[in-house]
């Protein structure tokens, strides 16, 4: 009785895995399959002149030490600065911050930008959101305080807007310090091929789980839709997610010279806590069922499974090696004993993948790749599908308690100090914020 249960649950589950593993190759890979996909995605080699009016958001919270330098660069821009709005946006008492935004404004004369100061609760979907009130251009995006912005980003945006039908346009962003830990080649990975892959397939599918930063809206359709969530984690999910059963037309836009560059986690702990802030906001977009408002069931069983896939992930990865070991260890028919280790062969399928991935990250970023950075990858291949599970649970635990508040991500501008193998420099502790009422 036993063995036969094990062997429909050992089936089951592998088939289950199987699918869903089949789904995220074919979406990882979706971009290379055929080269005008890669011509696409990439930026025009013409542009336009300048039409487009820009308003860029910059919600910061104690970023002091990178906000200075980040307000430079896109006071650089090759775009003309009457078309472009920076705003900072800080609560009244994060006195640092504003002081080194006011800084930088004085010593570069950046007269294009403002900083819009508001009082406590603080929160980053409320921050923007009150930036788009007090926008006065047409295009709206966002960046983080701490990004490295391309001079020709306004440029290749305007273009785009020019050329093609679209409301929501997603470009490129990319963590660039792979090996400053243990952990950080996977994450710059997972950047790499959502940004350059992952989101093609969404865009083309017209259901979009959007990235946090350099998206650029319309003005008017992100008031039509209520702008961000101001209780929810993930706001930029949830805002695709919302424009999505609107429909608007999304497109993206990646090249490796044009991302958006920022920097991974400062340490575990702060990767952990940054996934688990992204985890628990698909668990509470799953909650509000706006998503099951999207228009064909094709959109909502996509949507649906890239809000699970954290959770999924987690129950594969704990219940994977005992699936491997019922199935070298019990009588069970052969072809449920081969099915049993499923698990393993799609491991090294992702692992075999994540390889070649860093080989092309290096590539298209011209920045070498020794051997021991293969290696590296290899042997913490595990140990980051363990901390992608501990976040996953952590993040439903928070949610089931009800404990929902922002728990910060430290910026530190490691990713400027122009060398993959940089270390770790000082960073303001986490600081978890409460989302506003």
């Amino acid at each position: 009785m036993l063995p036969s249960i094990l062997a429909v649950l050992v089936t089951v589950s592998a088939l289950i895995l199987l699918a869903q593993s089949i789904v995220s190759i074919r979406q990882t890979l979706y971009i290379w399959e055929h080269p005008d996909r890669l011509r696409r995605g990439g930026r025009p080699e013409t542009f336009e002149p300048p039409f487009h009016g820009f308003t860029v958001l910059l919600p910061a919270r104690h970023e002091h030490e990178v906000i200075g330098e980040t307000l430079r660069r896109l006071g650089e821009a090759d775009y003309p600065s009457e078309l472009v709005e920076l705003m900072v946006i800080c609560t009244s008492d994060d006195v640092e911050t504003i002081e080194a935004a006011e800084r930088a404004k004085r010593e570069h004369g950046i007269d294009n930008a403002t900083i819009l100061v508001f009082e406590n609760p603080p929160g980053k979907s409320r921050a923007m959101n009150l930036g788009l009130a007090a926008a006065k251009h047409e295009l709206i995006t966002i960046f983080d305080s701490e990004d490295d912005v391309s001079r020709d980003i306004f440029s290749i945006v305007n273009t785009i807007y020019l050329r093609r039908d679209v409301d929501v346009l997603q470009c490129g962003v990319q963590l660039m310090d792979f090996g400053s830990h243990w952990f950080a080649a996977h994450n710059v990975l997972e950047y790499f091929f959502w940004f350059k892959s992952r989101m093609h397939y969404f865009a083309k599918a017209g259901a979009v789980p959007l990235g946090g930063n350099t998206v650029f809206f319309k003005a008017a359709d992100l008031a039509a839709v209520g702008g961000w969530d101001e209780e929810g984690l993930t706001e930029d999910a949830d805002l695709g997610i919302r424009l999505s059963i609107a429909g608007k037309t999304f497109d993206v836009m990646y090249d490796a010279e044009h991302v958006t560059r920022e920097e991974v986690p400062h340490d575990t702990k702060a990767f952990i806590k940054q996934r688990t802030r992204w985890n628990q906001g698909f668990l509470q977009i799953l909650r509000k069922k706006e998503w099951l408002q999207l228009p064909t069931l094709l959109h909502r069983v996509l949507i649906g499974y890239v809000l699970t896939a954290p959770s999924y992930m987690a129950i594969v990865i704990a219940s994977a090696p005992i699936m491997i070991l019922i199935g070298a260890t019990t009588k069970l028919p052969v072809v449920v004993s081969m099915l049993s280790f499923i698990p393993l062969l799609l491991a090294v399928v992702m692992l075999l993948i994540s390889l070649v991935g860093l080989y092309e990250f290096g590539r298209d970023q011209r920045v070498p790749v020794k051997w021991y950075h293969y290696l590296a990858l290899v042997i913490t291949f595990l140990p980051y599908q363990g901390l992608l599970m501990v976040s996953a649970v952590r993040a439903l635990l928070r949610e089931i308690r009800g404990s929902r508040g922002w728990e910060k991500t430290a910026h530190a501008g490691r990713h400027r100090l122009g060398t993959q193998d940089a270390q770790p420099v000082s960073a303001s502790p986490l600081d978890p914020i409460p989302q506003a009422a």
